[in-house]
Order: structure tokens, then sequence, then C-alpha cells
């Protein structure tokens, strides 16, 4: 379910982006996602795809990957505030 929702919110923000740029077709959808725990890269390459189907998304090369997570020593890093960091790039056509 939490790869549901976070497919929702990446899909949403990509196609509103989308538009405000004026693109006819999202080509790539590149997420970073800081968070160490975070196991499901499968489960939301999947909500990505099936979410996309008939929108300009559809099609859509999708990269997940890991990004660097802060050390421990960083309390003040959202991570260690219980937030999840996210950055979602696109290529557009």
């Amino acid at each position: 379910m939490h790869s549901l929702s976070m497919a929702q919110d990446i899909l949403c923000a990509s196609l509103g982006m989308t538009q405000k740029h004026e693109g006819k077709r999202i080509k790539t959808i590149s997420v970073k996602i800081a968070d160490a725990d975070f196991g499901e890269f499968e489960s939301l390459r999947f909500c990505l795809e099936s979410l996309s189907k008939g929108t300009i998304a559809e099609g859509a090369l999708i990269n997940i990957e890991l990004a660097s997570v802060p050390t421990s020593g960083d309390i003040n890093h959202p991570k260690h505030q219980g937030e999840e960091l996210l950055s979602v790039s696109l290529e557009l056509e």
C-alpha cells in the first residue's frame, strides 16, 4: 500500500510538471529515494507502470535508485525526523 500511495504522488507531480512545461509525453521518470530501509523498488515500479496506463507517462522508462543516506550523526536531517526523502526528475518529449 505504501508503494501505491507513493506512486500516485510521483505520477501526479510528474503529470503536473509536464503540463507546466508544455511537454507532450514523459519519456523517463527517475526517482531517488534516500531511505536505506525502503525495500519496495519493484513494487513502486509496478505501481507507476500500472497507474501511468492511459496517460502521457505510459511506456516511460522508470529508474528507481537509492540516494545517499544521511550519516547517523546528522540528527537534523529530515530522514532522522521520520520523513522519507524523495527526488523525482523527468525527461520529456
